[in-house]
């Protein structure tokens, strides 16, 4: 039997016993204890009226009233053992003994003294599969989980993740931005099978361990002088609304040359695309939640002219030949790096590394959000890698996980630190993250085109590679692809 066949089937199972596992997420009965769990009375809230920040379908952070509770009254959850799988950087168990190491070993101590609990932070497999095979079984993997969209979302939508938002109340912290990472964690508000929003995973990035940010242009800054357009005037564009498809192919089209006369390009203006997230550049969304659905608008006129400026950056005087995938991501990265193009789709994870580290050190490399179309009124920035941390409907003790995130979370959430981090990584360019944290952060979102294993092998591997690498039309390729994109949709979010 395919592991295809195998998840469906489980989901099916999910899809029938999900009343029967939801049945002990809200009201007021003390949550059920597991085997492995020590048995403790659930704690005293005290409801409190605060402002919480929610996210419009932009992206963009605005504040509401909500009513949350505060934390609870700890009495001691009698040396409850608490698991977190999440990234190496908070593991309680690492190769090298760091001061940074210790320095985290010493926090999860003095929480541990402080609500008498044992902390565990390791990884535990949630692959979808997994995930699916706990939630019919009806047993936690681990308290909290730290997960990959592709497999939370699906979950989310068979019921086997609790809503956070529904947690607040019993004494969640989740819309305190010094206890988790509001940019982040309001990312992952989506509206149930039901239609009503949720929260669904929270964020505690910091200086021990950050989720990436997502995709925007890294420019080379001396290929771009030599243009004609120094960088200042580049971070300018954007401070004026004037950076757009125009002006990066025009970029590009002059940087691109054969520099040592045997009739091929050397230099080019383009490294590699921004992986299919410029079609969320014209100022509509791509997958959109609409009249109480989810919908592709891969046909709708105003994404046109998106996937044209994709197949435009694509062409022979644009970027290094993309027909057949002539060379690899990480190939076209180096060829950034080492002064040979004038700009590069990048994301959060490209710049930690030595090659580009070494380029920013010598204040040679700037960032810039994805040009916007001419239908768009802001930049925008798209997450395709997002994990984040859910709690499983079938964990039965989260009154006492909760207590013990909610400790974890004020010690290493951290977003200034994070902010240093990457002005560090760019060597100091203080414009560079402003265009990052500040223009792009403020309408960023997650990317529902990556919701399912399947629907990025029918959008990123067919629909846009068809337009990337000249195979297909921008209108032919949306034409072949709309139909099969919204079936999956359609299976992803049970309507």
């Amino acid at each position: 039997m395919s592991k295809r066949m195998r998840v469906l089937m489980l989901v099916l199972a999910v899809l029938m016993i999900v009343p029967s596992i939801l049945a002990g997420c809200g009201g007021s009965e003390d949550p059920a204890t597991t085997t492995t769990a020590a048995t403790t009375t659930a704690a005293t809230t005290t409801a409190a009226t605060t402002t919480a920040a929610t996210t419009t379908d932009a992206g963009t952070t605005t504040a509401a009233t909500t009513t949350e509770a505060t934390t609870p009254e700890e009495t001691g959850l009698g040396g409850y053992e608490f698991v977190l799988s999440a990234d190496g950087g908070l593991w309680t168990e690492q190769a090298e003994v760091t001061a940074e190491y210790e320095e985290l070993l010493d926090l999860y101590a003095a929480i541990e003294e402080e609500l008498d609990c044992t902390i565990t932070v390791t990884r535990v497999e949630s692959e979808l599969e997994q995930l699916t095979t706990a939630a019919v079984g009806g047993y936690k993997l681990a308290d909290f989980l730290e997960c990959h969209q592709m497999n939370w979302i699906p979950l989310a939508m068979m019921g086997g993740v609790r809503p956070l938002d529904e947690m607040v109340e019993y004494g969640l912290d989740l819309y305190n931005d010094e206890v988790f990472n509001q940019t982040y964690t309001l990312m992952t508000t989506l509206p149930g099978t039901d239609g009503v929003e949720h929260v669904w995973g929270l964020d505690m990035s910091g200086k021990f361990a950050s989720l990436t940010f997502g995709h925007y242009y890294a420019f080379n800054k001396e290929l771009c002088e030599a243009a004609g357009y120094t960088a200042d005037q580049m971070y300018q564009s954007v401070r004026d609304g004037e950076w757009d498809y125009e002006m990066m192919l025009d970029i590009g089209r002059k940087t691109t040359a054969d520099t040592d006369g045997d009739g091929v390009f050397d230099v080019h203006g383009l490294a590699l695309d921004a992986d299919g997230n410029e079609i969320w550049s014209n100022g509509i969304d791509f997958i959109e939640y609409k009249d109480g659905k989810w919908i592709s608008n891969a046909m709708h006129p105003q994404i046109m002219p998106a996937l044209q400026f994709m197949a435009d950056i694509s062409q022979s005087d644009m970027q290094i030949p993309v027909f057949g995938n002539t060379a690899g991501r990480g190939d076209r990265r180096t060829n950034f790096y080492q002064g040979r193009a004038a700009f590069a789709g990048l994301y959060g994870g490209n710049i930690d590394g030595d090659e580009f580290r070494e380029m920013a050190g010598n204040n040679k490399v700037g960032a810039l959000p994805i040009p916007k179309g001419p239908d768009a009124d802001h930049y925008m920035m798209c997450f395709v890698d997002f994990d984040t941390y859910i709690c499983q409907a079938a964990n039965q003790d989260w009154e006492k996980s909760i207590q013990v995130m909610n400790k974890i979370g004020a010690a290493v959430t951290d977003w200034e630190a994070f902010r240093n981090q990457c002005l560090d990584y760019y060597g100091g360019d203080e414009q560079a993250i402003e265009m990052i944290f500040d223009v792009c952060f403020p309408n960023s979102f997650l990317n529902t085109a990556k919701a399912s294993e399947n629907l990025y092998e029918l959008t990123r591997r067919g629909f846009f590679s068809n337009i990337y690498e000249l195979v297909l039309t921008p209108a032919a390729s949306a034409e072949t692809y709309q139909d099969q994109i919204q079936a999956e949709i359609d299976s992803i979010f049970q309507q």
